[in-house]
């Protein structure tokens, strides 16, 4: 309760804290290439924002909020959109049930509009107004939860003015999708069974290596299998051949992916 409360006291005041806040041309043109290369990552949550609208500095963003794009107004509270996640071990039916019991305690007037249709699959749609400083804002709500992940993306305007963004808001937001896994994303399926073999092979041989290590390694320690996997041996016998080989048969799926692989394929080896 404690997150989802902080978060959606947050979401209303995040779009008055970065709209204005324009970054400098370079720092926008990092911040678009580092954008760019997490949504190459695979299981990658994402969404196409509207041409021409800006990022916000995620530095002054909540931790919660990924990602915030800002739209061009007259007004002080301009157009925003958000992508936002935090952890729920729980349904979508009971989350809801929990978003309505808090903009209820706090005036603010709450709508379940349904289901909307999304990349990602379907979604729950939910509106909120409430009052702030510079008049009743309203915020619009898409709420898709996978694998104990609530993934929550936010449009927000003024109210008077947000009929003038629906077109850019819902293309947006039906835009929301989810990448596919490493290995999905190998189109070919010779080169996929390519991929799985080597990574059986690997975690093979990582088998035989550890326990061998365990029969030599003095004193014994908890991170002996860390140990294991740092040691020369399995870096230049295995560990080293298949970052080559990874690098060389799938340079078309570029670096992010590769070291998406071998990140989790660590992780398997050490866990």
């Amino acid at each position: 309760m404690k997150l989802i409360h902080s978060f959606f006291l947050l979401l209303a005041i995040t779009t008055t804290l970065t709209a204005n806040e324009a970054l400098p041309p370079d720092e926008e043109k990092a911040l678009q290439q580092h954008n760019d290369d997490q949504a190459q990552e695979p299981g990658a949550v994402l969404f196409t924002p509207p041409e021409g609208w800006h990022f916000a500095d995620p530095k002054k963003l909540p931790r919660s909020v990924k990602v915030m794009v800002v739209g061009k107004s007259s007004s002080e509270y301009p157009p925003s959109l958000n992508l936002a996640t935090e952890k729920f071990d729980g349904t979508l039916k009971q989350y809801l049930k929990i978003v309505k019991e808090i903009n209820d305690r706090s005036g603010a007037e709450w709508k379940d509009l349904g289901t909307i249709r999304t990349q990602a699959g379907d979604a729950s749609l939910s509106q909120v107004d409430a009052k702030t400083k510079w008049g009743t804002e309203r915020l619009m709500h898409v709420i898709v939860i996978r694998d104990g992940i609530v993934y929550i993306m936010t449009a927000g305007a003024l109210k008077d003015e947000f009929p003038r963004y629906y077109k850019e808001f819902f293309t947006s937001m039906r835009s929301l999708r989810f990448n596919k896994n490493a290995y999905d994303m190998v189109s070919d399926a010779k080169r996929r069974d390519l991929l799985e073999k080597a990574v059986d092979d690997l975690k093979q041989k990582w088998v035989v290596y550890l326990h061998q290590y365990e029969k030599t390694a003095q004193p014994a320690t908890t991170d002996l299998a860390i140990k294991a996997f740092e040691s020369p041996d399995f870096q230049n016998q295995s560990w080293q051949p298949f970052k080559a080989n990874l690098q060389r048969e799938f340079s078309d799926h570029g670096t992010v992916w590769q070291q998406h692989v071998l990140n989790n394929t660590k992780d398997e080896l050490l866990h």
